[in-house]
């Protein structure tokens, strides 16, 4: 893989962690493999949006001599991934001091629209 896509990645990787850096350390050290997980989730949804937007939701699809029209392969995978990613980071939220759950939400939408986070 690119050298600059690896150094890309670990920036992102950084920031998506240092979202939750106000979590108990106790917590934090349970829960860092978990926050690699959402990330790595986060780039792939990305991907299969790319992917999904490219092609339109519905596709053709050769079947002998005719084609028909049938909803996008990754549809289904997109759907499952992001209701698993949606429950990861309920759960990594859920273990978040109150105050911080708030600023949490706000900067992982942020993170993953790309837009710039409030202070």
């Amino acid at each position: 893989m690119n050298e600059d896509i690896l150094k890309k990645r670990k920036r992102d990787l950084n920031k998506f962690k240092n979202i939750f850096k106000n979590m108990p350390e106790d917590k934090r050290k349970i829960n860092d493999s978990l926050i690699e997980r959402a990330f790595f989730m986060r780039q792939k949804l990305t991907d299969m949006e790319q992917r999904i937007d490219a092609d339109g939701v519905i596709v053709e699809m050769s079947q002998g001599k005719y084609t028909i029209e049938r909803a996008h392969p990754l549809i289904s995978q997109y759907n499952a991934m992001v209701k698993n990613y949606s429950t990861i980071i309920k759960q990594l939220c859920e273990t978040l001091p109150t105050a911080d759950a708030d600023k949490v939400g706000e900067a992982l939408l942020a993170f993953a629209t790309k837009k710039p986070i409030r202070k």
